[in-house]
């Protein structure tokens, strides 16, 4: 048995050991949370400056037991005392080591100047969700987007001036896609091109919206009808078709262009004269006819979805493009009008002249980083 004048003793460097273990935890918290801060402006990890106090704590205790075999030497180490002497330093060095983390924080913020945001409210919020967010500023003017549908001013003016919140450590390219991303959802815009600076605001906004329906890639004097209609198995987009009555004598009823199947459906394009002949409620045969394979229906198709638009553009002979390479434009001249006589995918060498109509395939920004139109003032 221990006698009282020695376990008074005992309880005494007990205490002395665990107060000493707090305060190396304390101080070992502090000082991570503090370099934490200093080092990235964000606040340490829940937890972080604990488990780094409890790890000294834990090399402590083995430091004692692995030079001793025991933590006290009137005391064995299975002995209930030993017990509550490691759950006691553990305790008081896990609480010591957040109280130290949540002061080094302080400390940090305030020899840095360091603005800390509060717990509560909209950027806090933002602050969980994303980790750090970063307040980007739209300009106060928005700009349309060559080749598409003019937005709406209502949502220009929503737009502009506002501010996005995006995660913290995007590069340039991720910030211009998250925000790109954004303005399209969050507006309902079919397209949405934004401008970096270098030091990584907006510097424009371009919007648009995208062409829906046929109307667009309809040519003058047709038009698209759905029809109740048994198709050949091997029909495909663009092909030309004759569409045939299937009552006792079948005759034939228009001519046209098949644009897409949906089981018994059939969208096609005849001339407009010839869709009134074409009644909802009646079935029809669609017949395919032979003709050179095209892939302009499908082109136009995937060019809808695509960032990139077709634009026209002629040229002026006071113009800066008089004279000039094809392959000094942005994008991809898809077509030269000249004098009625056309020339498809023209080389980067051909030599614009005056009057030419251009047809060129090319993002809305590449288009206006460049004065296509008149010499800049």
């Amino acid at each position: 048995m221990i006698e009282v004048a020695a376990f008074v003793d005992l309880l005494r460097v007990t205490a002395i050991a665990v107060v000493g273990t707090g305060l190396l935890a304390a101080l070992v918290g502090l000082l991570t949370a503090a370099s934490y801060r200093w080092a990235t402006t964000r606040a340490p990890p829940a937890g972080v400056a604990t488990v780094v106090g409890l790890s000294t704590v834990a090399g402590y205790l083995s430091y004692r037991l692995l030079g001793s075999r025991a933590f006290f030497e009137a005391v064995p180490l299975d002995h209930q005392f030993s017990a509550g002497f490691v759950v006691a330093t553990v305790l008081v060095g896990g609480t010591a080591a957040t109280a130290g983390g949540r002061l080094g924080d302080r400390i940090a913020c305030e020899v840095a100047d360091i603005s800390r945001i509060g717990a509560d409210g909209e950027a806090a919020a933002s602050v969980r969700a994303a980790r750090l967010a970063v307040a980007v500023e739209l300009p106060d003017v928005i700009d349309h987007a060559d080749g598409y549908r003019p937005v709406d001013p209502a949502v220009c003016r929503a737009i502009a001036g506002a501010t996005v919140r995006l995660p913290h450590g995007l590069t340039a390219e991720q910030r211009r896609q998250r925000l790109e991303r954004h303005l399209e959802c969050e507006y309902g815009l079919g397209y949405a091109a934004v401008t970096l600076a270098d030091d990584g605001s907006v510097e424009r906004v371009l919007v648009g919206q995208q062409t829906s329906g046929l109307g667009s890639m309809l040519s003058s004097g047709t038009a698209a009808v759905a029809i109740r209609a048994d198709c050949a198995p091997d029909a495909s987009l663009g092909d030309p078709i004759e569409i045939w009555s299937t009552g006792d004598r079948p005759r034939l009823v228009a001519t046209g262009r098949l644009r897409t199947t949906a089981e018994s459906v059939a969208t096609v394009i005849v001339d407009r004269d010839l869709a009134e002949l074409l009644v909802p409620d009646e079935r029809y045969r669609v017949v395919t006819r032979p003709d050179e394979p095209t892939d302009g229906y499908e082109f136009a198709s995937t060019l809808r979805t695509a960032d990139e638009t077709v634009v026209t553009l002629t040229v002026d002979p006071e113009g800066p493009l008089a004279g000039e390479f094809v392959g000094w434009l942005p994008g991809r001249v898809l077509l030269v009008d000249r004098d009625g006589e056309l020339h498809s995918l023209p080389a980067d060498n051909e030599t614009l002249q005056a009057g030419d109509e251009l047809w060129i395939l090319a993002r809305s920004e590449d288009l206006t980083d460049v004065d296509l139109t008149s010499d800049s003032p």
